[in-house]
């Protein structure tokens, strides 16, 4: 288990140090990079195969791939650019620590009904993190009662908000729940604080 640990660790030391180095004004997407190397690496080594933990490896992809896109396609659009890169490599490190703790206790999970909602909520995050991509032409041409921006000011940080939100269910039911929820809060406060992925 120590050394188990110590690789969670250095995977995401060495992702922060990598764009840390590398990136001229550091952004967020080491976090999502280095929680799918985490839960990829681990997967096998943890060797348990169960609904919530084949979600999370899936919900870690579809994360890892939309931010991607977000930070090298369509950054000009959303502030991703992160004012305190120490406190957000913390939340990683806690983070990333908390999936080898899912993986590996996901066996005494007492409920599943939480864990099939949670993909519900994904799944409406993964939609408002990508529409609002696929209506911006609309919003260009101000037709505002029209689409998504009528209800949602800024999508991409409510979509963002939706898989704190379905990583917090997934776990709702599995031992120190408690401390996944805290984990999943202290994001949200960093986002909503931060203003990352709000609309420029």
């Amino acid at each position: 288990m120590i050394t188990i640990i110590i690789i969670n660790l250095i995977i995401t030391l060495a992702t922060f140090l990598l764009f840390f180095k590398f990136e001229q004004k550091m952004t967020y997407i080491f976090l999502p990079i280095s929680a799918f190397l985490n839960a990829f690496i681990l997967y096998p080594i943890v060797g348990v195969g169960n609904f919530i933990n084949k979600t999370l490896i899936v919900f870690q992809l579809m994360m890892m791939l939309g931010h991607l896109y977000l930070r090298y396609k369509k950054y000009v659009h959303y502030q991703i650019y992160i004012k305190s890169p120490m406190l957000l490599l913390i939340i990683a490190l806690l983070y990333n620590l908390s999936l080898f703790a899912i993986l590996y206790t996901s066996i005494h999970s007492i409920y599943q009904s939480s864990a099939y909602l949670s993909v519900t909520v994904f799944i409406i995050g993964i939609i408002l993190f990508q529409l609002s991509e696929t209506d911006r032409p609309l919003k260009l041409f101000h037709m505002n009662k029209q689409h998504v921006y009528r209800y949602f000011k800024h999508p991409k940080q409510v979509g963002e908000i939706c898989f704190a939100v379905s990583y917090m269910l997934l776990t709702l039911f599995l031992p120190y729940f408690y401390c996944y929820i805290l984990i999943g809060i202290l994001y949200i406060l960093y986002i909503k604080k931060y203003l990352l992925f709000k609309e420029l």
